[in-house]
């Protein structure tokens, strides 16, 4: 259940200094501003509630923990940031031993059971979102609808090369590149054999990682690349995703996003933060999380600071 502002769980003191102590993670420090105003002011009025909001350990993770604690305090709640732990996983532990009140999780990571998967791996068949509440729903824990972008991998070119991968395919030559088991969890086929059967690109120039492809079509020793579909360097670079018009590279699922997912108490005794945060998912597209990816990855930027900055320029927050 939310706490009363001012209220601390056992413990939480020593976690907030672990939390601090994270790289990345984005804590502000004393006398930092807290979010107020925007379109969030208005979807929900929590005060009076104090969450406990956890996320990581990947960049997009980070910035999805910070997003929620901009949302909660905008809407006049308090946040207690703890960005360093698995939010999704810590909300699956007991009240007891941990405090973690909300967090977010990838369905193309996720495993049957609603846990993510060891080392962000994709499993061979995800589970859907109506699977995961079910099997969720008796341990206290709801998931929220998803973001629309998914985190799986895109192809990338230069401006002005193709329109979309059919017109990629018929360009003659392309050199397609991508690093060894590219598109993980693609069930119609495994690496790039899915973009193979799907459009008739011929095998794949194998890099030695994800940047070296980026580095190959921005240099135009590729002429496409397929890599993560939350790479900061994408923007960086100005190259351009193009539309996976047959979904070879989601598969026959279709897309799986993020989703905020939350304990079942918490979202009962203030259901409006769910609309509070679909208004943030309705906006996360991909081309929203390789912008702010970049800013950290890239920019070095602090992960707050950017989804602040980006709420911001939605106008979901006045000020942050």
């Amino acid at each position: 259940m939310p706490r009363p502002v001012g209220s601390f769980a056992p413990g939480a003191a020593v976690l907030v200094v672990l939390a601090l102590l994270v790289a990345g993670c984005g804590n502000p420090g004393p006398g930092s501003p807290e979010a107020s105003g925007g379109l969030l002011a208005g979807r929900a009025d929590l005060r009076g509630t104090s969450y406990v909001v956890g996320g990581g350990p990947t960049t997009p993770l980070r910035l999805l923990c910070q997003v929620t604690i901009a949302a909660v305090q905008a809407a006049d709640g308090d946040a207690t940031d703890e960005c360093g732990k698995v939010g999704a996983l810590d909300v699956h532990d007991p009240p007891e031993e941990s405090d973690v009140d909300t967090g977010w999780a990838s369905l193309r990571t996720t495993l049957p059971d609603g846990t993510p998967a060891p080392d962000g791996e994709v499993p061979a068949s995800s589970p859907t979102l109506a699977a995961l509440r079910a099997v969720d729903a008796p341990r206290g824990v709801a998931w929220l609808d998803p973001t629309a972008f998914d985190g799986a991998d895109v192809v990338v070119t230069r401006p002005g090369v193709a329109a979309d991968l059919p017109a990629l395919a018929a360009t003659a030559p392309a050199t397609l590149c991508a690093v060894a088991d590219a598109v993980p969890g693609t069930t119609t086929a495994p690496g790039t054999a899915a973009l193979t059967a799907a459009y008739g690109f011929a095998p794949a120039v194998v890099a030695q990682d994800a940047n070296a492809v980026l580095a190959g079509v921005a240099t135009g020793r590729c002429t496409a690349g397929l890599v993560p579909g939350d790479a900061g360097r994408v923007p960086a670079l100005g190259l351009v995703v193009l539309p996976d018009v047959r979904g070879a590279l989601t598969g026959p699922a279709g897309p799986r996003g993020y989703a905020p997912v939350m304990r079942t108490g918490v979202l009962d005794a203030h259901p409006a933060v769910a609309d509070l945060l679909g208004e943030v998912t309705r906006r996360l597209d991909g081309v929203a999380m390789r912008g702010m990816v970049r800013e950290v990855e890239v920019d070095g930027r602090d992960p707050r600071d950017v989804a602040r900055r980006w709420l911001v320029a939605e106008g979901l927050v006045g000020k942050g």
